[in-house]
């Protein structure tokens, strides 16, 4: 079985197309961030749904972008018109990685935070052993 194209698309995407894959997964982890301080769940979900989709837009904006500049490149190999495989599946499949990566950052922001809502109200940290 001779399928790279998964790891063909994430060396396009490291090499050629990380301006848009950087930028989009900047944001979203700033939206990440602010989200998960806020109370009401439907917040927080839907700010965690707008970062997933601003990271997926950015994969698959520096995918097609890598592919070009690497078909651009003076005498490119034979892989790079080969791109029929990793655009694709990152169209369709792209959203998973981002709801995994931004949604493991929600959470582990969302603990963080609940753990500090007592010191920000000016209550002692509660200690193991109960004092």
């Amino acid at each position: 079985m001779k399928d790279h194209f998964l790891l063909e698309t994430i060396w396009i995407l490291c090499s050629y197309g990380a301006g848009y894959s950087l930028w989009s997964l900047l944001i979203a982890l700033l939206l990440v961030a602010w989200g998960s301080g806020r109370k009401r769940v439907g917040v927080r979900m839907s700010l965690l749904g707008t970062a997933v989709l601003i990271l997926w837009i950015g994969l698959i904006l520096g995918v097609e972008t890598g592919y070009r500049a690497w078909q651009g490149i003076p005498e490119p190999p034979q892989e790079a018109f080969s791109d029929t495989g990793g655009p694709f599946v990152v169209l369709f499949m792209g959203w998973f990685p981002a709801l995994v990566l931004l949604g493991g950052a929600h959470f582990l922001l969302y603990r963080c935070h609940l753990k500090l809502l007592p010191c920000a109200a000016g209550q002692p940290p509660k200690l193991p052993n109960g004092e």
